[in-house]
């Protein structure tokens, strides 16, 4: 296969497809290639992305009930928190695969410390604060026993999990410390766990190479878990509505909360999302593969946050609420055009194609846009307006840029390129 030309804009940044070692070898870890085995969701992780529709919903409330600082970082730790529960999980099976029997099992014991925790989403701190820390834990140590069993039967992945494993093992034990506390030292104790949980997988990425995370199947579940968080934005918009007589002018804004949902769900879903993971693949190293998950994390949170503040906005019409929802849904959106222009430049870095293109500008002037939307006095109906407006508006310049086609062409010709040789 003749390499691209350079009119097309799809060479790989500094290094050469051709150059790579693209054989493949079904079965095995990946090594610089990509492989040619299947990965297909399965229902058990369907059904364990499906409980996160609960979670977020009990998250969603929560916030709702209080728009005070420190419900607000309250809100932030539980989700940030849920978050590495998927995130652990997922991870775990993109690069160990989804049929594995420790996977099966694990997964078993996650979902009922998932629901644990989805139990206590809501409830005042000083009550549920220790149930929420003893179930979550339980599923760091269920996780770390994934992985010590992993390096067992994997000796090839053997340095990998156990760096992991000791990682995951330090932020249980921190939870577990957190149980008999209360107050700001709890909160203190979470945020320590939780930086250890993060701060894991960017030491030992140096192994990574051992284990690399399926270039087909991660993105299909990060993309997944991205719908559940934009139906929590349908949900609320419709919740509210309700509060509402059903005339048009009364349902307005939820018909343009809406309007804003499907905008985001094309500005998310019209990009090259898999790129970053096909190339890690290729190179054998696993910088942007991370660089590209972490992204999402602000990106959900603001989604859910977006959606409560839709919610709220429809559902009560006075002053006071006004102001609330107006920052909430103008920070909100500001975050998810920023969070979307991190997942882009996380793609476009890679390839031959200007990170500073039509639609990271489009992006970039959504979220200040956005943030600038905090400033006015807009009621609910004119904040929606301006909201749809806006994600309207980056939707379209985002299909219509031509760097956007050329970042889906790269996926597919490095995809079709693999599968024509195997």
């Amino acid at each position: 296969m003749t390499q691209n030309s350079p009119k097309d804009g799809v060479d790989v940044e500094n290094q050469d497809i051709e150059q790579e070692d693209i054989s493949l070898n079904t079965g095995t870890v990946n090594r610089g290639q990509l492989t040619s085995e299947d990965q297909k969701v399965s229902w058990l992780e369907l059904f364990f992305d499906l409980i996160f529709v609960t979670s977020f919903d009990q998250l969603a409330k929560r916030l709702g009930d209080s728009f005070a600082p420190e419900n607000i970082l309250i809100f932030l730790l539980m989700f940030s928190a849920l978050w590495t529960v998927w995130s652990g999980n997922t991870l775990f099976l993109a690069r160990f695969g989804n049929q594995h029997r420790i996977y099966r099992l694990g997964t078993l014991v996650e979902l009922l410390t998932l629901g644990v925790l989805s139990l206590t989403l809501r409830g005042d701190l000083n009550d549920t604060g220790w149930l929420f820390s003893a179930a979550y834990a339980f599923n760091r140590f269920t996780l770390v026993t994934m992985y010590l069993l992993l390096a067992r039967s994997e000796p090839g992945a053997a340095r990998l999990a156990q760096l992991t494993a000791a990682g995951l093992a330090l932020s249980g034990v921190l939870w577990l410390l957190s149980i008999p506390t209360t107050g700001t030292l709890t909160l203190v104790l979470w945020a320590l766990a939780l930086l250890v949980t993060v701060v894991t997988p960017l030491i030992t990425q140096r192994y990574y190479h051992d284990a690399l995370p399926h270039h087909e199947h991660l993105p299909e579940r990060v993309g997944l878990l991205q719908i559940i968080a934009l139906g929590g934005i349908v949900t609320e918009a419709v919740a509210g509505g309700r509060q509402q007589e059903m005339a048009a002018l009364d349902q307005a804004p939820t018909l343009l909360a809406l309007i804003a949902c499907i905008a985001l769900f094309r500005l998310y879903f019209d990009q090259s999302r898999a790129l970053p993971v096909l190339v890690a693949n290729l190179r054998s190293s696993g910088s942007a593969v991370m660089a590209w998950m972490y992204a999402h994390l602000p990106l959900t949170i603001a989604i859910m946050m977006l959606g409560v503040g839709f919610g709220h906005g429809i559902a009560y019409e006075d002053e006071h609420h006004d102001l609330l929802n107006l920052n909430l849904v103008a920070w909100s959106l500001s975050a998810i055009f920023a969070s979307l222009a991190l997942v882009r430049y996380s793609a476009s870095r890679l390839i031959n194609v200007p990170s500073l293109d039509r639609s990271m500008l489009a992006l970039l002037v959504g979220a200040a846009v956005s943030a600038a939307l905090a400033l006015g006095h807009l009621g609910t109906l004119s904040l929606h307006f301006a909201t749809a407006l806006v994600t309207i508006a980056a939707a379209v310049v985002t299909a219509t840029d031509p760097a956007s086609a050329r970042l889906g062409a790269t996926e597919e010709r490095i995809l079709e390129k693999h599968a024509g040789e195997d």
